[in-house]
């Protein structure tokens, strides 16, 4: 079987809400001599277009897989039309209903404007993002600028904001008894999906290929965990916390990979020979 080895973007691939640096591309480049590769991200297509078109520039994008929204969309390369292509996707409105859709909706407005109450902090805009399969709830504005960022970063280590808020929202889901997650995206927001629509999803894509995983934000409420647990039981997840850790792992990985081909190529020749 083909292994195919999953990434985490923001954190993992690049610094977040940052483009895909040439020493990642390079070393990405290396991998897909080996194995396929995936960027499982909670972020829309549109954003990782953004940051990582810079990989298929030098690396095959047919050897890349972009599943965004964590994995419930999926776009291949298509050689013809060399445009990425849609190949998959699902709705969290339909799923679960409107009228749910509308109690989770307003419940991020009654705590979107208790945090503007209580933190003085530099609001943009763009607090709620609809993603088709996923909504987003960024309390700081996703058109917020890197200094911007900061300060809510700042502030949410500070006071534990997104933790306090992510138990407020959450009991409000369990008490209209609807059937959704609620995990941390990135460093600034929550991304809110039906049930089983964690990046667990994107494995399904894949049936009959072997697992790998790159993610940073894999423990607690992280949206990384679900995956990074599934293929830790096979000792094929791995914690990152920069690009540069990162490139170190998919050293590792590509030494695993190249010693299991050379393990096959001399069972082979064994075969032969006897």
């Amino acid at each position: 079987m083909k292994d195919i080895v999953l990434f985490d973007m923001d954190g993992t691939l690049t610094e977040p809400r940052k483009k895909i640096g040439k020493p990642m591309v390079e070393k990405l480049l290396e991998l897909s001599r080996h194995a396929d590769i995936g960027i499982v991200t909670g972020s829309n297509y549109d954003y990782l277009i953004e940051q990582c078109k810079d990989i298929w520039e030098t690396v095959s994008p047919l050897s890349i897989t972009l599943l965004p929204c964590n994995g419930t969309q999926v776009y291949r390369w298509s050689p013809s039309l060399k445009v990425w292509q849609h190949a998959h996707s699902v709705n969290m409105i339909k799923e679960i209903g409107r009228l749910k859709y509308s109690v989770i909706l307003r419940a991020c407005f009654k705590y979107q404007k208790s945090i503007l109450e209580f933190h003085d902090l530099p609001y943009t805009g763009t607090f709620l993002h609809y993603r088709g399969s996923m909504l987003n709830w960024c309390p700081i504005g996703r058109n917020a600028k890197d200094h911007q960022r900061n300060a809510w970063i700042e502030e949410d280590t500070k006071h534990n904001i997104r933790t306090r808020f992510h138990k407020h929202i959450l009991r409000d889901i369990k008490t209209a008894e609807i059937p959704v997650e609620v995990t941390l995206g990135g460093s600034t927001s929550f991304d809110i999906y039906p049930t089983g629509w964690d990046k667990t999803y994107c494995l399904r894509h894949f049936d009959n290929m072997i697992h790998w995983f790159v993610g940073d934000s894999c423990t607690g409420t992280g949206n990384d965990r679900t995956l990074y647990e599934a293929v830790s039981e096979n000792s094929r997840g791995f914690i990152t916390e920069s690009p540069e850790r990162t490139i170190k792992i998919i050293d590792k990985i590509i030494d695993t990979i190249e010693n299991k081909e050379n393990q096959d190529v001399e069972e082979k020749s064994d075969e032969m020979g006897s």
